[in-house]
């Protein structure tokens, strides 16, 4: 049976669903590079550095770094050592500066102060430049009007009244609003006309006298003034001219204690912010008579740095700065777009939020680690669930991650230990269990599809249950025909995408697509061996952006999966996340994608190449968002949870500052020790370096008081595409000599590239071996020996040319004299053992006898025919060989055997005359040959080879050998022929392979 109970519902009262706007202060401390906290005069300069005059030192501020001048006894052109009392930036853009009793100049070319000694004694109090030739010294001595391009003092007004009242009065401040000069003096206050020249005197009554120390005058011409001797506030209207008495706001919060006006200036919704030296910051607007108080609050993060408030000012770009005793604070005026709210209204601020979701009414209901709760946005209240000592559970247990709304506007509400539903039309909340088919566990996601149905992951049992309005009853993931194979995998988000697939991702299993459709899964692991994987297993959120492809947050940074494309790329801070651990993701109207890391919150542009990091600069104090998704609502805002409540804003509305930053060089180290002054490089916007000063440094420097700044860089001539980085400092190693081109600039936005890009001319000397001049006298030098070596070694080959083919030539005819001997060696041989067969003929057998006196007769007549000749062809050799044959087989009979197969082709081939007759010959010497084992010879062609291969059957001893003949025939062959000729020998056969020529 369910159990039951009446919520405990908790009504709280909420003027705003989110409250108003914060207003950051940003603070600048000692911890970031000021001399000493207390600031009593802040300027801004041509270029954009703040300065800020603090007891000890002049600071100047980029927007990351200080740089401090401090007063040096042995450098003249060190600021004075007096104390600093007011800046201004000149209309033609000189610095100037009024310390006790005298007056100085920064000068931007020399980076030192000069002192104007004509203002030596005079101790200036407000310095107003009227034009590049007049500086209005405002001074209780009276006014002087300083001509600094003259270096002299002239007269006020050429009206002589105008003058003696000009001069004569004791001025404690002064405001410039066009033409006008507005003058504190005693019981009032100077309206001097610079234009015409002319002054006169309006006397405030309620000042009784007493002098105006602050004056300020607004674009209604409504004169603010402060008085210290009796603590006043005035407001003088600029239409009726009736005075208001304000001297009330200087003592609210500080019981009897007043407080001193120290500056006053008029923002852009003409609030006066009124800087007091007790009281800290008054922001009162005149119209609504509404006053915001700001005082330093220690337990607040963003409050501002102390209540001894003591210089106020506007920046160009509508900064507002304030001095303290401690540092410096400054307020961006820019809308704010960011709202900040809490789970459970204002009086519980700064609550953990986790889960969200939009009802059908439109009301907001936030889930926490306290419990859960509803916004209604009609009534501005908030409704809550918590459990509490002592009382019936309002739901499981307060720790919830997650909530939805159901088709029958029923919300369901996953805890740390079941799930609860809240009956919309009873107000009952039901207890779900094992009854229901779902069991009492942690959850960690409730989502819901386009079908109605609810997915509720978990970190026990089946991992993931699933429930159908159209069955009203759960199902465990253990009994679905395809996803029950990832039984047990703990679910932490589920995810329907445009084309209906369901995305689970696990809490350290990886990622899962779920096709119904196809019935097809899909599995991402970072264990993977490829890239193309998501970067972490442990899966936050999952969103899709219009172009398809899918975001998935992770503990180790973003991962974006193109379907299409079988990509996977991943995002961590190595590609400007400021933190790994990424939790919420919404996607704009514009397709940009927005990602709550546990660093701060950032910005994908359209072209997924660059983050934007959006923090206190933008108007968002809130850094660290939680590891739950985030909530985009129907009207298109999106809503991110944090440790801190949660913050609220339109996408729409905020615009990526696109303000370009004045780019500077600020040092160049050679060598990574020699220094190089910053101003001889802006200035002359030349570097000249020798040969061997061609490793060096550049650290750019930017204005920009931003929560990001990119720089861009591209040194011409040796380099094609710029580099763009959020690191200032340039390294080059290396570099040859020549002319290069330093191109620089930068950016508080990497899309906008817009602003002055500025050079930087570089020259090399080029080491004298290098140079032009040294190379073609080397190259002529060079090419000089070339030439004479090659002369030399020509005629050195000739030389050795020479004795080689003498050489050759007397190898050559040593070897043929040894092959003609060879061939001589046929005559007395031969001719022995012819005349002795002969002998036996004629007595036997007169006709054979007559026969074989004729093939002796050729075979003499071929040897000396051919004894004329290199080269015979091989069908005379043939022919030769067959009558040398039969003149054997008289001798021998049937125990030799000669077969001759050469083809007609060959026969036009060339051959050393004798060679195959004294192959034959060598081989009747070498082997026995009888009836019973006759010798058998075979010549043939093969591979161009003509072979001669007889049978092994050797003589022990042969007497008549000399071991030379084919050795001679293997020489004589090397000058015919690359073929070598081939002697081979084993247990059956001797073969001698010829090269035919």
């Amino acid at each position: 049976m369910k159990k039951i109970l009446f919520f405990f519902l908790l009504m709280k009262s909420a003027a705003l669903f989110a409250q108003q706007e914060p207003v950051t202060f940003h603070t600048i401390t000692t911890a970031d590079g000021l001399n000493d906290g207390w600031v009593n005069a802040i300027c801004q300069d041509k270029y954009g550095y703040m300065w800020f005059a603090s007891a000890g030192a002049l600071n100047r501020y980029n927007g990351r770094t200080i740089r401090r001048f401090t007063y040096d006894r042995k450098d003249s052109t060190s600021p004075p050592a007096s104390v600093c009392n007011t800046m201004a930036k000149g209309v033609d853009g000189r610095l100037w500066l009024s310390f006790w009793n005298e007056m100085a100049e920064f000068d931007y070319s020399s980076f030192s102060f000069r002192k104007i000694k004509k203002a030596e004694g005079f101790n200036v109090n407000t310095i107003i430049p009227v034009a590049a030739d007049r500086l209005i010294l405002v001074s209780r001595s009276g006014l002087r009007c300083y001509n600094p391009l003259a270096d002299r003092f002239e007269e006020l007004s050429n009206d002589a009244a105008s003058n003696q009242l000009l001069k004569t009065a004791k001025a404690y401040s002064g405001f410039l609003k066009n033409d006008e000069l507005y003058i504190g003096v005693n019981g009032g206050y100077i309206v001097y006309n610079s234009k015409t020249k002319t002054a006169s005197f309006r006397e405030v009554k309620e000042l009784r006298g007493k002098a105006i120390d602050k004056i300020t005058v607004t674009t209604s011409d409504d004169v603010w003034i402060g008085s210290h001797e009796e603590f006043r506030l005035l407001r003088i209207d600029g239409i009726t001219g009736k005075t208001e008495v304000l001297d009330h706001l200087l003592i609210k919060d500080q019981g009897t204690v007043k407080s001193l006006v120290n500056g006053m200036i008029e923002d852009e919704s003409h609030t006066i912010w009124i800087a007091t030296n007790l009281n800290s910051l008054l922001c009162y607007n005149p119209a609504t008579k509404n006053l915001v108080h700001h005082n330093y609050n220690p337990s607040d993060k963003n409050s501002v740095l102390s209540n001894m408030l003591f210089s106020i000012f506007v920046g160009n770009d509508k900064k507002i700065w304030l001095g303290y005793d401690v540092g410096v604070n400054y307020v961006n005026q820019q809308k704010n777009v960011f709202s900040i709210g809490y789970p459970f209204g204002q009086n519980n601020p700064h609550a953990l939020t986790r889960g969200m979701e939009e009802d059908h009414e439109g009301n907001l209901w936030f889930t926490t680690g306290n419990g859960i709760s509803m916004y209604n946005v009609k009534t501005g209240k908030y409704s809550s669930w918590q459990n509490q000592p002592g009382k019936p559970d309002a739901i499981y247990f307060n720790s919830v991650r997650a909530i939805a709304e159901d088709a029958n506007h029923d919300i369901w509400v996953p805890t740390g230990k079941g799930v609860n539903r809240l009956n919309r039309s009873t107000g009952k909340m039901d207890f779900l269990n094992i009854k229901d088919s779902i069991p009492e566990a942690f959850y960690f996601s409730l989502n819901k599809t386009s079908d109605g149905t609810l997915w509720f992951g978990t970190r026990d049992y089946d991992g993931l249950y699933y429930y159908k309005p159209s069955e009203k009853k759960f199902h465990g993931i253990a009994g679905h025909p395809v996803l029950g194979k990832y039984k047990g995998y703990a679910v932490r988000y589920t995810f329907e995408d445009s084309k209906k697939r369901l995305w689970f991702g696990y809490n350290g299993s990886g990622l899962l697509m779920y096709d119904p459709a196809t019935g097809k899964t899909k599995y991402w692991n970072s264990t993977d061996k490829t890239e193309q994987t998501i970067t972490s297993n442990v899966i936050v959120s999952i969103n899709e952006d219009r172009d398809g492809k899918i975001w998935v947050s992770t503990f180790n940074g973003i991962s974006c999966i193109d379907l299409e494309k079988n990509e996977c790329t991943s995002y961590t801070d190595k590609n400007g996340l400021p933190s790994n651990i990424v939790g919420g993701i919404a996607v704009d109207d514009s397709n940009r994608v927005w990602f709550g890391t546990a660093a701060g919150l950032v910005m994908l542009e359209k072209s997924r190449r660059y983050f934007t990091l959006i923090g206190a600069e933008a108007g968002l104090p809130i850094t660290d968002f939680t590891e739950h998704a985030a909530l985009k609502l129907r009207n298109g805002k999106i809503i991110m949870p944090s440790r801190r409540g949660y913050v609220l804003f339109d996408p729409l509305q905020y615009k990526a500052d696109s303000s370009v930053a004045n780019c500077f060089i600020a040092d160049v180290r050679i060598n990574g020790d020699q220094q190089i002054p910053m101003r001889l490089i802006n200035n002359n916007q030349l570097l000249q370096l020798n040969y061997n000063e061609n490793f060096f440094s550049i650290d750019l420097e930017a204005v920009s008081f931003n929560d990001q700044l990119w720089y861009a860089y591209r040194l011409d001539g040796l380099e094609k595409e710029w580099h763009y980085t959020q690191n200032p400092k340039v390294v080059y190693t290396n570099l040859s000599g020549g002319n290069y081109t330093f191109r620089y600039k930068a950016s508080s936005n990497i899309n906008n590239w817009n602003g002055e890009e500025k050079t930087l001319h570089i020259h090399i000397a080029t080491i004298f071996y290098k140079t032009w001049w040294f190379r073609t006298i080397t190259l002529l030098l060079i090419a000089a020996t070339i030439f004479l070596f090659y002369r030399f070694r020509m005629n050195k080959q000739k030389q050795i040319l020479n004795l080689e083919t003498k050489a050759e030539s007397l190898e050559k005819e040593k070897t043929l004299v040894q092959y003609e001997s060879l061939k001589q060696h046929l005559n007395p041989h031969f001719l022995f053992n012819s005349l002795t067969s002969l002998r036996s003929l004629i007595k036997t057998d007169a006709k054979t006898a007559t026969s074989f006196l004729d093939g002796m007769s050729k075979v003499y007549r071929y040897v000396l025919k051919s004894g004329e000749q290199e080269l015979v062809r091989l069908q005379d050799e043939l022919e030769f060989v067959e009558t040398f044959v039969k003149l054997q087989k008289i001798r021998f009979k049937e125990g030799l055997d000669v077969h001759v197969k050469v083809p007609d082709a060959h026969f036009n081939k060339y051959i050393a005359p004798v060679t195959l007759q004294n192959l034959v010959e060598n081989a009747i010497k070498h082997n026995t040959a009888d009836k019973d084992s006759p010798l058998l010879i075979n010549i043939f062609i093969e591979d161009d080879y003509v072979i001669v291969r007889n049978n092994l059957q050797l003589y022990r001893i042969v007497e008549t050998s000399n071991k030379k003949g084919l050795a001679s025939l293997q020489t004589l062959y090397r000058y015919y022929s690359d073929k070598p000729v081939v002697i081979n020998e084993d247990e059956h056969f001797f073969t001698v392979k010829i090269p035919l020529l």
